[in-house]
């Protein structure tokens, strides 16, 4: 089994507890309009629990913000991925819709309340890491746009060329950003220790069942990341 992703030790100095549930999707036949159902349930959903238990104090958020926190990342600028969907369940009624593949796990990140992101594999230079900047590299923002420079000290997501994720998933890079054309995706589910064992099989069983029954997709190299 080749591993989807390698996490260098020095992530988990900075982030005790780190569990990363990760694999690859081989993308089948998109079922979109069961993804649209999925997709309007779970922001309806996560707006519910927002409105009852807030944004940056809903249990999961709460403890990845102090995970974060502790890992030296300025919150104010660069929160959770997860938080920042949810702050946008209070603002529309209506989710936010990309491509497919996209709005499927963001759908998934909804459910769960976890971070959650992809890379298109064809795209990637070689082995795809979760690692700690030691020295300022360039960025290029989804989008385009002026490059900038990580900072250090910043956990980030690169391939062997580029830095594709800053922050986690907190601001992704033009490179390796899934399409609607995307045919092989590398995924990533983020989650801590402290969330207890029981998130993470809900998680597990979830991404299996949803990648399967709403993309037609064969989930392998499964793994649970420790």
């Amino acid at each position: 089994m080749v591993e989807p992703l390698r996490i260098s030790e020095d992530v988990y100095q900075k982030v005790p507890g780190l569990i990363i549930i990760t694999g690859i999707l081989e993308i089948g036949a998109p079922q979109t309009d069961q993804i649209s159902r999925y997709l309007i349930s779970s922001w309806g959903k996560l707006a519910e629990a927002v409105r009852e238990q807030g944004v940056k104090t809903h249990p999961l958020i709460a403890q990845w913000r102090e995970a974060l926190r502790n890992a030296g990342v300025p919150l104010k600028k660069c929160p959770p991925s997860i938080e920042a969907i949810a702050k946008r369940t209070t603002k529309s009624e209506s989710p936010f819709s990309i491509n497919p593949i996209v709005d499927t796990y963001n759908a998934i990140s909804m459910d769960l309340v976890l971070p959650f992101g992809a890379y298109d594999i064809e795209q990637l230079d070689g082995e795809l890491w979760l690692r700690v900047c030691h020295e300022p590299e360039p960025f290029t923002p989804l989008g385009g746009g002026e490059q900038e420079q990580t900072e250090l000290g910043e956990i980030l997501y690169a391939d062997n060329s580029d830095v594709l994720t800053r922050h986690f998933l907190w601001r992704q890079a033009e490179k390796a950003k899934i399409t609607a054309k995307s045919a092989r995706c590398v995924f990533l589910c983020e989650v801590l220790s402290s969330m207890g064992e029981e998130t993470v099989l809900r998680a597990k069983t979830l991404i299996e069942d949803k990648f399967s029954s709403l993309l037609g997709a064969s989930v392998t190299e499964l793994l649970v990341l420790r």
